[in-house]
């Protein structure tokens, strides 16, 4: 009996640390529209005048989801400007993100429960400007998401 218990106590004691870890330093967090996901923004960071954005992907569904989307449909706003950014692109007119492309989307497949990461660059907003909007096919946008610098 003694063993059930304190194994019951150390779960109780356990299972907020785990809940906190999995939200720790997420700036904002949006819904796929087929809610079959939860896409949070881990990181909005100015470096050398590239904007660098790091997305988590969790699958909140009970089965695998698909994650698809065309890099060219990935864009921020600045309000301030009312100017829209996409993507930067290399030399060779490849989207600096990651993961790879492909066949032209950004597409991947996360399990029932499971994350994935993604990143992208883009060019960075005006030196005043704080926060942005980020849209992002099949999902809601994130509204005035604070960037640090």
């Amino acid at each position: 009996m003694k063993k059930i218990i304190f194994l019951l106590f150390l779960f109780c004691l356990l299972t907020p640390i785990g809940f906190a870890q999995t939200t720790a330093g997420v700036i904002q967090t949006q819904m796929s529209l087929d809610a079959n996901f939860e896409i949070d923004v881990k990181k909005a960071q100015v470096i050398d005048n590239v904007l660098t954005v790091v997305f988590v992907f969790r699958n909140t569904s009970g089965t695998t989801a698909t994650i698809s989307m065309l890099p060219s449909e990935m864009y921020y706003i600045d309000s301030t400007q009312n100017k829209k950014y996409h993507i930067l692109k290399d030399e060779n007119g490849a989207f600096i993100m990651a993961p790879s492309l492909y066949f032209g989307k950004l597409e991947f497949q996360v399990e029932a429960g499971k994350l994935k990461l993604a990143w992208i660059k883009m060019p960075a907003p005006d030196a005043g400007v704080e926060t942005i909007n980020i849209n992002l096919p099949g999902s809601l946008p994130f509204e005035k998401l604070k960037i640090s610098r």
